[in-house]
């Protein structure tokens, strides 16, 4: 039997199952999970020809990841018992969600390595962002690495 699909949020992903398009999602057993990977969004201050979401200033057809989403993740994590060791974040630019800092410092909180995919340009270069990310990297020493 066939689920239904779920109503769409202003034409942005938000079901796990179902495509943008309507067609069923293809699934894939999981026998393990060592890093979790998060699409932070689809919006990204540059607009490169080879990217694989075609993430630009004005792609926002994925809806931002939010901490409340990602703390479900976590919660998930830990009922199951799964080994995961490490979080992975990217985008679109991590940075222009506004919910990345929080993101980062629950991630690392739980105690899960993070690596985060920048593009350092100037999302990162903002006061506010720079500020929490060298308290998050004093806190949590040799947990988060940020990579271009």
């Amino acid at each position: 039997m066939t689920k239904p699909a779920r109503a769409t949020n202003s034409g942005k992903f938000n079901d796990p199952d179902i495509t943008a398009d309507g067609a069923p999602r293809a699934q894939v057993a999981l026998t393990t999970l060592e890093t979790l990977w998060f699409a932070t969004g689809t919006l990204c201050n540059l607009a490169c020809s080879h990217c694989y979401i075609e993430s630009s200033p004005t792609n926002d057809r994925l809806a931002y990841l939010s901490l409340a989403e990602v703390s479900g993740y976590l919660d998930e994590i830990a009922a199951c018992g799964l080994p995961t060791r490490e979080i992975g974040l990217t985008g679109g630019e991590p940075f222009m969600n506004p919910d990345i800092l929080p993101i980062l410092e629950t991630c690392l909180k739980r105690g899960f390595s993070v690596l985060l995919l920048s593009n350092a340009m100037r999302p990162m270069q903002r006061p506010r962002v720079q500020e929490g990310l060298l308290a998050l990297q004093k806190e949590y020493p040799g947990q988060l690495t940020i990579r271009v």
